[in-house]
């Protein structure tokens, strides 16, 4: 994140001192070159491999001696790749969507012209599914946070792939996006049990768990929007993440605990990072300057005048609004007429009373929802 940011980190060597010490070397090619995490047992698996490899290819420290070895770590992505394209923890193990992202994503910056990432990326797209996003694994129903990530992925590999390859996923993805929730009420952990053998034919096996920050990633990717960055969407967005962001610096902990942790300021510090890196303007858009003031006007819009698109965003601020908060407006609305009733001597106070279980249960069966999801 500091590399990100291009902000001043006074402990970059240790830090690449300590991920060359912990770079696993065996004479196995499945194993040499890869990272565990603290809970694998010591093999290596993609959940710390791809991230390793991700962050010093981004840092471009091939060549620093007392950093980690990139080649080896190349040579594991490649050589845990399953047969069908995709990764999983390691090489055996069933792939998952978020996994070969990472994979891809880590072949990309060590080596954009290796040919596995090709049969990667077919297996992403055949991943996804009928509806036009992405779950855990395929067959699985689609989520923000899978969806979200997949998009980032294949667009950081292949821009030009804005087309009927990626827009009908931002279509799902606009339509199912909560802004007001920091985390994917779908997908707020992914939990799976990782396995492998170990010369006899009893495995050894444990579980896996990630932690997702959906609204981070949904930022990220819709900033990558191929019609340009739904504005109103993005502007919903960050308001939440900077409004929920504590005085600490860091964010809330997804599973509801007061520890804090890199995993809950990362997704969030490479979001507001984006906004900075990624150009809200497509090619064919309209750019009116101005002294003071820039307006992008999308391409679909120009025989818009600007009065009637702002109204449009309007309209449909409005609509998002509603369909977050119907229950209130029904309750409300049912309050002020039952009381207009009876004032008009048309409704009893019984009546009145009774004219609000309805509205009165729903509201409180949609709060319940949104608060106790999983």
């Amino acid at each position: 994140m500091f590399q990100l940011v291009g902000a001043p980190f006074d402990h970059f060597d240790e830090c690449l001192g300590f991920l060359r010490e912990r770079q696993v070397r065996s004479a196995d090619s499945r194993v040499d070159g890869g990272w565990s995490t603290n809970t694998s047992l010591g093999h290596p698996v993609m959940e710390a491999t791809g991230w390793v490899a991700y962050v010093i290819g981004r840092a471009r420290t091939a060549l620093v001696t007392a950093g980690p070895d990139a080649r080896s770590a190349y040579q594991w992505l490649v050589n845990n790749q399953n047969p069908d394209g995709g990764w999983g923890s390691l090489a055996g193990c069933a792939s998952r969507v978020w996994l070969t992202c990472l994979g891809l994503r880590a072949l990309h910056q060590l080596n954009p012209y290796a040919d596995t990432i090709n049969k990667g990326l077919e297996w992403l797209m055949a991943a996804r599914g009928e509806e036009g996003g992405w779950g855990e694994v395929p067959g699985r129903p689609p989520t923000v946070t899978h969806t979200s990530f997949a998009l980032v992925t294949i667009l950081e590999l292949r821009p030009q792939w804005n087309d009927t390859r990626t827009i009908p996923a931002f279509e799902w993805l606009t339509a199912h996006l909560d802004t007001t929730r920091l985390d994917d009420r779908d997908a707020r952990v992914e939990s799976y049990n990782t396995s492998i053998f170990e010369g006899n034919d009893t495995p050894v096996v444990w579980q896996t768990v990630m932690p997702h920050y959906g609204l981070a990633f949904a930022a990220s990717a819709l900033l990558r929007h191929p019609k340009g960055p739904p504005a109103e969407l993005i502007a919903d967005a960050f308001k939440t993440i900077r409004s929920e962001q504590l005085p600490s610096g860091a964010w809330p902990n997804v599973h509801g605990g007061s520890g804090e942790s890199v995993w809950s300021v990362a997704p969030f510090v490479n979001a507001l990072s984006d906004v900075r890196r990624v150009s809200p303007a497509m090619p064919s858009d309209l750019i009116l300057w101005a002294p003071s003031l820039v307006v992008i006007q999308r391409a679909d819009a120009g025989d818009q005048p600007l009065t009637a698109i702002i109204r449009a965003q309007r309209r449909a601020r409005f609509l998002r609004a509603f369909g977050r908060h119907w229950s209130v407006a029904l309750l409300s609305l049912s309050a002020l007429l039952g009381l207009l009733l009876v004032g008009l001597g048309r409704f009893s106070w019984n009546d009145f009373t009774l004219g609000l279980i309805l509205p009165l249960g729903l509201f409180v069966t949609e709060q319940y929802r949104n608060r106790h999801s999983p």
